[in-house]
């Protein structure tokens, strides 16, 4: 981990009394008689909440990085420093993510996000054409060959793998991710992403996301897209990259 960074306290699970301050981020819940409220500033965003709920728990937790300032789209779009691969190879590289942070309140299997926040203020691209591409979320990442080590209260990690299934020799400069199947897990000082690229032309690929840590003892994230994806196929789960990989 890099020198400064401190366990990120802010994610995990709480009861209702709980106050948390990081900076310029403070997330309270209190009772009020009958009520819980719930109160969180950062910088000068503010968000203020009032529960009916006898007992629960509080789940702060990252989550896809696809719902602020509202759902513009299911697509992070990553763009990186070009790796030209080999025929046939399949060659692992490590790139960040922009973090948002959901707050959720829950009763036994009943969840409720009633929160996102985030410190990445988000950008927009269209992947492929104006008529047929779709729009992304956009951030740009350094290239690493080792687990680097962001902040986790702003960025995570993407291990991408990518698997060169032609002939000959594919430059890759950006990954598209789409957020049906995009699994997030944390811990104390790192969140993650667990993702593979299959280039089948030259110009062609398909991405998904993979239901697994990239290193042990990191818990899963409340997927906020979950109960879209109930029904899906598994060929749903995976976006075509056809507008090109560099």
């Amino acid at each position: 981990m890099t020198e400064g960074y401190q366990i990120f306290p802010v994610y995990g699970r709480y009861g209702y009394d709980l106050c948390i301050e990081k900076g310029d981020l403070k997330i309270c819940f209190s009772r009020d008689g009958d009520v819980v409220r719930y109160s969180r500033t950062l910088g000068d965003s503010t968000m203020e909440r009032i529960i009916a709920s006898d007992g629960g728990r509080v789940i702060i937790n990252p989550v896809e990085p696809l719902n602020l300032p509202d759902e513009v789209t299911r697509f992070l779009e990553i763009r990186f420093e070009s790796i030209i691969i080999e025929p046939g190879a399949t060659r692992r590289i490590y790139l960040t993510f922009p973090i948002e942070i959901g707050v959720f309140i829950s009763k036994k299997a009943a969840f409720r996000c009633i929160d996102i926040f985030s410190r990445a203020q988000p950008k927009y691209s269209l992947y492929g054409p104006t008529d047929t591409g779709v729009i992304t979320r956009y951030h740009w990442s350094p290239l690493s060959l080792a687990l680097p080590a962001p902040d986790p209260c702003c960025e995570g990690v993407v291990e991408l793998d990518i698997v060169n299934t032609t002939k000959g020799w594919v430059e890759v400069s950006r990954v598209v991710l789409e957020n049906y199947g995009m699994k997030i897990y944390y811990d104390g000082n790192l969140v993650s992403i667990k993702a593979q690229m299959r280039v089948i032309k030259s110009t062609i690929a398909e991405t998904c996301c993979i239901r697994s840590p990239i290193r042990e003892g990191m818990r899963k994230s409340i997927e906020l897209y979950y109960t879209r994806t109930i029904g899906l196929s598994e060929s749903a789960l995976t976006f075509t990259m056809d507008a090109g990989v560099h």
